[in-house]
C-alpha cells in the first residue's frame, strides 16, 4: 500500500485492481437497478434523490440509505482499510452514489475538479488534502466507454474554473490520460486533479459505485463513517447537509 500512496501523491490518481469480486459486483448491480427514489426519500434523503441526464436517469444519491447490500460493501472491511490507510480513524462520509453510465449513454462531464462540490460553508482548507475520493468499477471501464481522463499531477499545479455546464465535454487544449479499470478494481483520486469523461459510445456498461470521504477536521457537516477507528454503521441522513 505505501507505493499506492506514493503513486496517489504524485499522480493525484490510483488504480487499484480486483478489490472486490465479480460477484460483489453483480449484486452492487442488481441492488443499483432495485432501489428506487422513493426508497432513498423515505429512508431520509433530504434532496432530489436521483439526476437525469439526456432524459435519462444518470445516478442516485445515497442509496445505501435505502439498500442493505450497498451500504454493506460501503462499510466492508475493504473500504474502510482503505479509508483509514490513506486519511486515518476520524472521518466523515461526503458522497455515496451509483452513476449508471450504460451503454450509448449520451452523459458526459466537462473538466473539473471536485473541489468545486465541497461547500465552503462546510470545509475549511483542508479539504485540499484531507478529501478521499472512491469509486468501484462495478463493470470493466474501457478507453471506449466512458472511461474518465485524468491529468496526472494537476492536482498540484493547476486550478480551472468552474465549467459553465458540467454535463458537456469540451476537450479545448486539454489532454490527460484515460484510467481503464477491471471490474472490481477501485479508482482513488484527488479532489483537487482535474478530470472530465466523454460519452460512453460502446456497447457496453460502466457503472460506478461512488463513495467520497474526509477528514472530520476538514469538515463541519456530513455523517461521520469512522469515529477513533470505529466505522459507523449506517449513514446518518440528518447530518446531510
Amino acid at each position: 500500500m505505501k507505493e499506492y500512496r506514493k503513486e496517489y501523491n504524485e499522480k493525484g490518481v490510483i488504480v487499484i485492481p480486483d478489490l472486490f469480486s465479480a460477484e460483489q459486483c453483480r449484486l452492487i448491480k442488481e441492488a443499483a437497478y432495485s432501489v428506487t427514489d422513493s426508497q432513498i426519500k423515505t429512508a431520509g434523503y433530504p434532496h432530489g434523490a436521483s439526476e437525469k441526464a439526456y432524459n435519462k436517469k444518470s445516478l442516485i444519491f445515497f442509496p445505501a440509505l435505502a439498500n442493505n447490500y450497498l451500504n454493506d460493501i460501503r462499510i466492508s472491511q475493504t473500504m474502510s482499510d482503505l479509508a483509514r490507510e490513506f486519511i486515518g480513524d476520524d472521518i466523515r462520509q461526503i458522497n455515496n452514489q451509483i452513476y449508471f453510465r450504460e451503454k450509448g449513454d449520451l452523459d458526459e462531464f466537462a473538466w473539473h475538479q471536485d473541489v468545486i462540490f465541497r461547500e465552503p460553508n462546510y470545509f475549511n482548507d483542508d479539504v485540499e488534502s484531507d478529501y478521499f475520493q472512491t469509486i468501484i468499477a462495478v463493470d470493466d471501464i474501457t478507453e471506449d466507454n466512458g472511461a474518465i481522463e485524468f491529468i496526472e499531477g494537476s492536482h498540484k499545479t493547476m486550478k480551472i474554473p468552474k465549467p459553465q455546464n458540467l454535463r458537456k465535454f469540451e476537450r479545448k487544449e486539454l489532454k490527460g490520460k484515460k484510467y481503464t479499470a477491471r471490474k472490481g478494481s477501485v479508482l482513488i483520486w484527488s479532489v483537487m486533479i482535474v478530470h472530465g469523461s466523454e460519452r460512453n459510445n460502446s456497447n457496453s456498461d460502466r457503472m460506478t459505485y461512488m463513495n467520497g470521504f474526509c477528514r472530520t477536521k476538514a469538515a463541519s457537516r456530513y455523517p461521520h463513517y469512522m469515529v477513533n477507528g470505529q466505522v459507523v454503521s449506517n449513514i446518518d441522513p440528518r447530518m446531510i447537509p
